[in-house]
């Protein structure tokens, strides 16, 4: 309450537990302050519907923290494919391989365990991360159809993998990956097969160039862990500077989790869920 009520204080960055983004961006807001906000922007699409309401209302400026959007890969990836390079999406592929076994121990992480409050976090808070770089790159998700297993993490109360089969806007088809208890390196990997051209993370063919049949290596250098924090907020104070809106806004950060919710809901079900777009 005190930070709410300094007018010192222009901007709320909230790094809080997933289910407290809700009320904690909202009540900034309200409080006429910018808000920063880890992903996922909310838990549930009613809580990202507040968000994204308030948002307006306040006519101030809300982020969420996708960093890998701002990962050299994956910028070049969105690049080849809004330049036209690679074609139309035909097939789009995303992995997040992230074992939180040896984390759930750790002070601090206890609200991970809490399926009440935070529903399912491997696919709010980690499905989010290859869902949104492939919405982000091949346009809105609309449909998902999911299964979800509970292997290497059994004493968990949430699906430590899962599969997700994807339908894109565009007609295109997608499977996203992830896996918060296999017992490897942490990986996030993206594929887009397009009507021109192919990218596979950092491998990239073009069709039609002679005598190439194979995958030539992109120059980017890829870290194991490619964390952007201070990209993302030189971008959001840019847009403060400037009044132009963030990469990933509230309706934006809002979609991704609705896809998420969609395919949490689909593995309870066992059937297709359409994804609800309207912020």
């Amino acid at each position: 309450a005190d930070v709410l009520a300094d007018p010192q204080v222009d901007v709320v960055y909230l790094c809080t537990p997933n289910s407290a983004h809700r009320d904690q961006a909202a009540a900034a807001l309200k409080a006429g302050k910018h808000v920063f906000v880890e992903k996922p922007l909310a838990v549930t699409v009613s809580g990202c519907r507040h968000i994204v309401k308030t948002a307006r209302a306040s006519q101030r400026q809300v982020m969420v923290g996708h960093g890998a959007r701002f990962s050299r890969i994956f910028v070049a990836i969105h690049k080849l494919v809004q330049d036209g390079t690679l074609g139309d999406a035909c097939y789009v592929e995303g992995d997040y391989v992230h074992d939180l076994g040896p984390f759930l121990d750790l002070p601090g992480h206890d609200w991970w365990m809490d399926v009440d409050s935070e529903g399912q976090l491997p696919i709010i808070g980690g499905a989010c991360h290859p869902l949104d770089l492939m919405r982000w790159i091949a346009g809105e998700i609309v449909e998902v159809s999911a299964y979800g297993a509970r292997r290497n993490i059994p004493q968990a109360p949430w699906y430590d993998t899962i599969i997700s089969s994807v339908k894109f806007a565009s007609g295109a088809v997608g499977k996203c990956l992830v896996s918060c208890g296999a017992k490897a390196p942490y990986a996030m990997n993206l594929s887009y097969y397009g009507t021109k051209g192919s990218v596979l993370n950092d491998k990239l063919f073009i069709d039609g160039i002679p005598h190439v049949e194979q995958f030539m290596a992109l120059p980017i250098d890829i870290p194991p862990e490619d964390h952007t924090c201070a990209e993302e907020l030189e971008h959001f104070l840019h847009c403060l500077d400037t009044g132009e809106t963030p990469l990933i806004d509230a309706t934006d950060g809002a979609r991704s989790v609705a896809v998420c919710c969609a395919v949490a809901e689909s593995i309870e079900s066992g059937q297709p869920v359409a994804v609800q777009l309207e912020f």
